[in-house]
This record gives C-alpha cells, structure tokens and sequence, in this order.
C-alpha cells in the first residue's frame, strides 16, 4: 500500500514539473503587437508601397502609373493620419473634412488610372465593403410581418 501512494505521489509530481517546465516567462515571450491581425504598426511608406504593387498587379497598372499611385497612397495615409489627430477627441467634428479628403483622393486615382482600370477598382472596392453582387448589397433584409 505504502508503495502504491509513493510511487502516485512521484508520479503527480513529475506530471505537475513537467507541466511548469513548459510554460514561458513573460520576459521570453514574444513582444505584443499592436494594429489589426497581431502585425504591429507598419511604415507608411512600405504600406504605400505594398498596396501599390498590388493595385498595379490586380488592375494591369504600368510602371508609370504604379509609381504615382504610390505617391498619391504615401500622401493620402500621411494626410489622413493628421485629421485623425486633429480630430481624435471628437471624430464626427471632422467627417465633413475626411470626406472631401476622400473624395479628393478618389478624384486624383481617377486621373491616374484608364477608365476601365476605375471601373476594376470600383467594383473591387464595393466587393472589398460588402456591396458586390450576391452579398446583399450591404443592406440586411427584414421579413415583412403578415
């Protein structure tokens, strides 16, 4: 009996060291990140960079273009993260000036890009937000009580 109870003593300490050996202090643990997806706060620049790159991949975009597209994105980001300051103790102060920033933005790409190359990034953008065709528009549909 007393050989039973001694070897399931050393047995539930083994179990419970090991299971502490296996465990990391906080110090050696990964650093946290902050932004969305568990990425940290990235470089304006490469961001500019990384979706230029893909906007020229997915609409066909010439070299000339992807590199003005860059440089509009770098100054949108960089214009659009000043109103976010200038505005961050009361966001709907500023909606009316990070519209037309917005709508300034769009009209800059506009030139930038041929027509058919809006068009693409029109309808990518309204399928990027949910408005493409069979996701419903964006709008929930309620049933009519008879």
């Amino acid at each position: 009996m007393k050989k039973t109870l001694a070897l399931l003593a050393a047995l539930a300490f083994a179990t419970v060291g090991t299971s502490f050996a296996q465990t990391t202090p906080a110090t050696a643990a990964a650093p946290m990140h902050k932004g969305k997806g568990g990425h940290g706060p990235k470089d304006p620049a490469k961001m500019a960079d990384h979706k230029a790159g893909k906007m020229a991949k997915e609409l066909g975009l010439n070299a000339d273009q992807e590199a003005k597209v860059e440089q509009l994105l770098l100054a949108r980001q960089q214009e659009s993260a000043a109103l976010k300051t200038k505005y961050a103790a009361d966001k709907n102060a500023g909606r009316a000036e990070m519209k037309a920033s917005h709508e300034k933005y769009e009209a800059q790409l506009k030139a930038i890009l041929t027509p058919e190359q809006y068009a693409k990034f029109d309808k990518m953008k309204d399928e990027h937000h949910g408005h493409g065709k069979g996701q419903g528009g964006g709008k929930m549909k309620v049933k009519a009580k008879a």
